[in-house]
């Protein structure tokens, strides 16, 4: 059997989840694959869980219940949270790694941070092998993120699709040398919440606010509603599909206008009834045209669109996340990927396949 040393950056919803799903799995990851995943360290923002032998099971599950009520991985912090970060950092977790003498470990980023492209490079240096469902590093200026496309030691399933087979279909279609020439989805779960309330003849700030009451929303709703999570999203499978892209190559739509952007949460919030008279008119203008407004990303030739679209409203697309590819072979009618594709269950699970899979081709 394989013992696998992991370090797991990122103890909210999806490294919560996914800490459950290796516990809880263990005896299916044994009988099925032969492999023990041995978490060594976990860490939330500021405090990180260590042991090089392993943490325990009851060890894991204890912090997964901490973090719930807000509090530390770390128990000799959960007292009182800690007002200052007290964690070596990812690049210095990384040298412990290696003074620990582990060998070969996997890295998981399920966070939501910036600027780990150091400790990520390094570390594939380094013979580790890395599992992201944070976009950040796939999504940066294309000269510092082209390293980590089709390296053989690093897997993202659950950037895209929160675990649908996207990725691995993707990487299918290029495999068998399946030009692609299209690339179309609603590719946000919390968009699509809010268009079906504008359907429904809801305000748009009510239907923001019932998204954030409901946690869908990001902290900040105009993390989702300024559709930068969806054009990373596009951008990675562009890039996959060989397409060189940066940024400036992708027209979005924000939901919210220029002026609310330096606004707090609840003056957004507050002052996001003035968007409600545009898009109602938006709303009236397409379904009097049979059709419904859904938050659409299409990309070909290198370059896309991002942002509000009318489609029929008979169509099935336009009750699904999706994500569909035009190819070669998939020409007079694109290959469909369709369903939930949201949820931090689904998520951590794409994770945990993309670390299953790393430990076979090993």
């Amino acid at each position: 059997m394989k013992e696998v040393p992991v370090i797991l950056f990122g103890v909210g919803g999806v490294g919560s989840a996914l800490l459950r799903q290796v516990v809880n799995g263990r005896s299916t990851l044994k009988s099925r694959n032969q492999i023990q995943f041995n978490i060594v360290a976990i860490t939330d923002s500021k405090t990180m869980l260590w042991d090089s032998a392993g943490l325990s099971d009851a060890q894991l599950l204890e912090a997964v219940a901490a973090k719930t009520q807000g509090l530390p991985v770390d128990p000799v912090h959960r007292t009182q949270k800690p007002n200052h970060r007290v964690r070596p950092s990812e690049l210095e977790i990384l040298q412990q790694v290696t003074q620990a003498n582990l060998g070969s470990a996997i890295f998981v980023d399920v966070t939501a941070a910036n600027g780990l492209e150091p400790t990520l490079s390094k570390a594939l240096s380094q013979g580790h092998s890395i599992v992201l469902a944070n976009k950040k590093a796939l999504a940066g200026d294309w000269a510092t993120s082209r390293d980590f496309y089709n390296h053989p030691r690093l897997r993202h399933e659950s950037t895209v699709g929160g675990g649908q087979p996207v990725i691995a279909t993707l990487r299918y279609l290029l495999d068998v040398n399946d030009p692609i020439y299209q690339i179309e989805g609603q590719l946000s779960g919390t968009l699509g919440f809010i268009c079906t309330q504008l359907d429904a003849g809801v305000p748009l700030s009510q239907a923001i606010a019932e998204a954030k009451a409901k946690g869908f929303t990001e902290p900040d709703p105009r993390e989702d509603l300024g559709g930068m999570d969806v054009m990373r999203k596009v951008m990675i499978l562009g890039r996959m599909a060989g397409w060189s892209l940066e940024a400036s190559d992708i027209e979005v739509e924000s939901l919210y206008t220029p002026d609310l952007a330096k606004l707090t949460v609840p003056q957004f919030l507050e002052a996001a009834s003035q968007l409600d008279a545009a898009m109602a008119e938006r709303v009236a203008e397409a379904r009097a045209n049979g059709q419904v407004l859904r938050y659409v990303a299409e990309l070909s030739e290198g370059s896309g669109t991002v942002g509000l679209k009318p489609i029929p409203a008979n169509s099935p697309l336009a009750n699904m996340k999706y994500i569909s590819f035009r190819t070669g072979f998939y020409n007079d009618e694109p290959l469909l990927i369709g369903g939930k594709g949201a949820g931090v269950e689904m998520t951590a699970a794409g994770v945990l396949g993309d670390m299953i899979g790393l430990v076979r081709e090993q």
